[in-house]
């Protein structure tokens, strides 16, 4: 019974063409280029609202982490607690894991961990300090939720394997989505 379950699933295997796509760091950048300038609103509550203006963001693929992405960027963060307005000028480092979605066809990053952030500003307030962990936070979750890359309906390989891949493999520099046809 192994045997014949072997032969099934062999010949299976041999039909089936594996079909893969390579994406480079270059890629991905692009791609989040068109997201800056943007402006993501975060909701904190009744008592902390921001809104968040990426200036520049860049990622890297597999370079401290095998199986993880390094996110670095700038962005411009307004924040409005009561009366209270405050805008400030940060940079953000983070690590985050990519995740392909079948359904839309598009990678995300997923599971971001705040690595390290600095205020680009000559004197940090008080609030900065309290608030900035917190609103980078939320802003990782509020990003996870957009794809870093969408495949190209025009193109044919991207097309095939939309709802095709079985793998993500990150190399540095690189990901490559496996699919099986």
């Amino acid at each position: 019974m192994k045997i014949i379950m072997f032969l099934i699933a062999f010949s299976m295997s041999v039909q089936a063409t594996a079909q893969s796509l390579t994406l480079t760091e270059q890629q991905l950048n692009q791609e989040l280029g068109q997201q800056l300038g943007k402006e993501f609103p975060l909701g904190l509550g009744q008592w902390l609202s921001a809104a968040v203006q990426m200036q520049d963001v860049k990622v890297e693929l597999g370079r401290q982490t095998p199986d993880k992405a390094r996110v670095l960027g700038q962005a411009l963060i307004s924040v409005n607690q009561g009366q209270q307005r405050y805008h400030w000028d940060i940079t953000g480092d983070f690590s985050a894991r990519p995740r392909y979605d079948g359904e839309q066809g598009a990678l995300f990053l997923d599971e971001f961990e705040l690595l390290n952030y600095s205020l680009n500003e000559a004197q940090s307030s008080p609030q900065a300090r309290f608030m900035l962990p917190i609103l980078l936070q939320a802003l990782t979750g509020y990003l996870s939720q957009y794809p870093v890359y969408t495949l190209d309906e025009k193109d044919p390989l991207q097309r095939q394997l939309k709802d095709k891949v079985v793998s993500l493999d990150i190399a540095p520099g690189q990901i490559s989505l496996r699919g099986i046809e």
